[in-house]
Order: structure tokens, then sequence, then C-alpha cells
């Protein structure tokens, strides 16, 4: 309600144009509902000038226009959850780790965080080796990262961690494309903002970093 009702004021009261309004939100379900509302709150012709997406489908669309800037096809694949525990089942055994003492889903999860840290194979193999007490296991998830990540991008492809991983890299690396975006959007609206990770944090304050709306 806080975010439709800002950004209905911000269309009526102070005219700003929806083309220059993003909404994200974490899931499909707070996406569908926050347009649903706006529909009924400032048109419905109008709701549909304004990008409301959660914080991956954003990253997707930009993506889909300019990944190629990172060296991949715009026509990357996107893997799911079951299709990166079977990539990391496959790496498990190509590198000779048995899964009874690695188990997938575990090192799914670490690879996830990881990311969402920001932090690439190599930049997570130097962290946990700076650790006090080195942990086995996180060793091992540090050979699975690397071997995962290679496979992915030979593929072609991103899991969901890559899509907001590789939007800051975008952003960073290319000054150009993150004028653009900035200059489009002027106004960010950011559901439950405190609840954003590393990740999302970044994406958010690279966008907002010219006008600061």
């Amino acid at each position: 309600r806080v975010i439709t009702y800002r950004i209905a004021y911000l269309i009526h009261q102070c005219r700003v144009s929806p083309f220059n309004i993003l909404a994200v939100t974490f899931t499909n379900k707070a996406a569908g509902e926050m347009k649903t509302r706006l529909a009924d709150l400032v048109d419905e012709k109008v709701s549909q000038r304004i990008w409301v997406s959660t914080f991956h489908s954003s990253c997707a669309r930009i993506l889909r226009r300019h990944i190629d800037r990172l060296g991949y096809s715009t026509s990357f694949t996107i893997y799911d959850s079951s299709d990166q525990l079977t990539l990391i089942k496959s790496v498990l055994k190509e590198i000779q780790l048995r899964e009874e003492l690695n188990n997938p889903r575990a090192v799914q999860n670490r690879i996830s965080n990881a990311k969402n840290q920001l932090m690439s194979p190599a930049e997570y193999e130097t962290y946990i080796l700076n650790q006090s007490f080195v942990n086995p296991f996180e060793q091992n998830v540090a050979q699975v990262f690397a071997a995962y990540q290679q496979r992915l991008r030979e593929s072609n492809a991103l899991d969901f961690d890559d899509l907001l991983m590789k939007t800051v890299q975008l952003f960073q690396q290319n000054h150009d494309i993150l004028s653009r975006y900035q200059s489009r959007y002027l106004h960010l609206q950011v559901d439950e903002f405190q609840d954003t990770n590393l990740v999302q944090y970044e994406l958010m304050k690279k966008l907002a970093g010219k006008y600061r709306n």
C-alpha cells in the first residue's frame, strides 16, 4: 500500500511521468498485486507504463539487452533451482567429491550466499583461506563453485543469483548503460528495502546514484 500510494502521489501531485518510475519487490505475487493496485489508483493504461517487477525479472530484462558487453549472448539460458542442483551434482562427480560428504543442496546454498555477497569463485576461495579455521567442506565448495561457474559460462547460462550479480557487474563496467537507466528511472520504489541483501542494495544504489530519489 505504501509503495502504490506513493507512486500515485508522484504521478498525480508531482506530475512525474510513469515512464520514469521503477518499483521492485521480492516475489512475483507481490509484483502482481502491486500492478493490480496501481491499475485501480492511476488508471490501467498509465500503470502499464510503470516498470513493476521483482529484482530478478528487472535484471533479466536489462541483461537480455546488454549482457553481450560481458561476453555472453543475449539469448542466454536461465537455470532454475533444480537445474542448478543437477549441475552441482554433475560437477561433484566430475571432480570426484562424494555427495555423502558434500551435500549438493548445502553446496548450492553456499554458492548462492557467496554470489549475494558479490563474490566470484576466486574471491570466495580467498575469503575462506583467510579464515582462522579452514573448513574442508568450504574448500570443497570453492572447488565446486569454480567448476560450476565455468560450466554455466560454457553453456551461456546464468542462475538466479547471476541475474543480479551480472547486472551489477554490467553497471560497474559500462557507465553509458548505467547512465541510460539512471536517466530513465528517476524515482525508485523498493518494497521492504530493509530486507535487501548486498547485491540487491548495490543494484539499487547504482540506479539511484545520479538523482538519489
